[in-house]
């Protein structure tokens, strides 16, 4: 519990910092949508979804032309299962979202393209909810402090505007287990 509260005051701080510096260029906003592929194993249901829509807001500042840090927001989606257990019905669902502070590595490959990698820290709210016929419904809930890793590329359609593309891993923690997701995502990148 300690470190998810010093992660969010790291993430507070990085925030301020990046708003003292707004009125130079090295400041960045930015907004991804994509898919995420949950590592679930389905055993023993009738059906089962690992896909997910997911969606992320972010800003950053960039130290220098190499390296930059960066916080974001993000939701992984949802995915759900139905199976039959000793002659009952069962339904499950979780989804996962979270704040993230992270390091970017970048290096241009031309002035108008430029790949990074990205290691850094997410806390991440895995929440899941059910129901068993007959039974009722179960709700729970679990906050982790998990690394995420990833790589990406921006290309620069204007001098503050940037498309964006990145693929990124992350475990989320629940219930004791920790599941593997990896998104894939694009968007557009805003310079000030």
């Amino acid at each position: 519990m300690m470190l998810n509260k010093k992660l969010v005051v790291g993430m507070i701080a990085t925030a301020g910092f990046m708003l003292s510096a707004a009125a130079s260029a090295q400041v960045y906003v930015g907004a991804t949508v994509g898919k995420a592929h949950w590592n679930d194993d389905c055993k023993n249901v009738v059906s089962c979804s690992t896909s997910s829509n997911t969606y992320k807001l972010l800003g950053g500042y960039n130290i220098d032309k190499n390296f930059a840090v960066e916080a974001s927001y993000f939701s992984l989606g949802t995915i759900s299962a139905t199976g039959n257990v000793g002659g009952t019905n069962v339904s499950a669902d979780m989804k996962g979202k979270g704040f993230e502070v992270s390091g970017l590595y970048k290096y241009e490959f031309t002035p108008e393209l430029s790949g990074f990698a990205k290691l850094g820290l997410a806390s991440i709210k895995a929440e899941g909810s059910g129901a068993v016929a007959g039974v009722g419904a179960y709700n729970d809930s679990t906050t982790s402090t998990q690394p995420v890793f990833g790589f990406g590329a921006s290309y620069k359609l204007t001098k503050e505007l940037a498309l964006r593309g990145e693929f990124e891993t992350r475990k989320i923690k629940f219930s004791g287990d920790k599941e593997a997701v990896n998104n894939i995502s694009v968007g557009l990148q805003y310079s000030f």
